[in-house]
């Protein structure tokens, strides 16, 4: 009895009203796919632009210190005698694109000379080094009349070092030191180099010999006060 009175009161849809309501269901969920579908299209359609700036090249600078490579003293530094001096000259360049400056140092190194197998007696112990700037604020020629008055940018002996390199012009260590000498890009100095033999020197030191080493060692002179 209840089922019957349930039916009077709502009776239960006809198979055509379901179908109905099916298609109206259908019809909204293609309308919302629409509306998503549109949404996303016009999202993606945005007009857009970008830039990149590609910066000029970052490049250090050199320091390069080159010399002529040579102490060639010639004459009469293979006949030398008591009062005689020695002269060299050595050119020192900047090939770098950057100032620096440089320091030297120096060691002195006895030898045989043959048929000697051995040094017969120290002649660096009796050998003064002096050392000139030729040209500019310095020197006009590297010899006799160049020199013999003019104040040496540096002098080591009589009795030169044998035990080492040691600090000859300037100083090696880093920063500004007294006597460095300073160099700006593709510049070049000329360094004249004088050996003097006293006359005070005995017999023992006849037929004896030493050679002398340089080394020049530069840095940059910006941002290194």
């Amino acid at each position: 009895m209840d089922e019957l009175l349930q039916e009077m009161i709502a009776p239960a849809p006809s198979r055509s009203d379901k179908a109905r309501r099916r298609r109206l269901v259908s019809t909204f969920a293609i309308v919302a796919l629409a509306v998503v579908g549109v949404t996303a299209l016009t999202t993606s359609a945005l007009f857009t632009d970008n830039e990149e700036i590609v910066g000029g090249a970052i490049t250090t600078g050199t320091v390069d210190l080159s010399t002529s490579g040579k102490l060639d003293f010639g004459l009469p530094a293979t006949n030398l005698a008591p009062g005689d001096a020695a002269f060299a000259t050595v050119d020192v360049t900047n090939s770098g694109s950057l100032a620096y400056r440089y320091a030297v140092q120096y060691q002195a190194t006895d030898v045989p000379v043959p048929p000697a197998t051995a040094p017969t007696a120290s002649l660096s112990s009796q050998l003064l080094l002096k050392s000139y700037v030729v040209g500019t604020g310095g020197v006009a020629t590297c010899d006799h009349a160049g020199t013999d008055a003019a104040t040496p940018l540096a002098a080591a002996g009589p009795s030169l070092v044998t035990s080492g390199l040691t600090t000859f012009i300037g100083n090696a260590s880093q920063g500004a030191q007294a006597g460095d000498q300073t160099l700006a890009a593709t510049a070049v100095q000329t360094l004249c180099f004088r050996v003097d033999l006293p006359t005070a020197t005995t017999n023992e030191f006849q037929n004896t010999s030493t050679k002398i080493t340089l080394r020049f060692d530069a840095e940059q002179t910006v941002n290194n006060p």
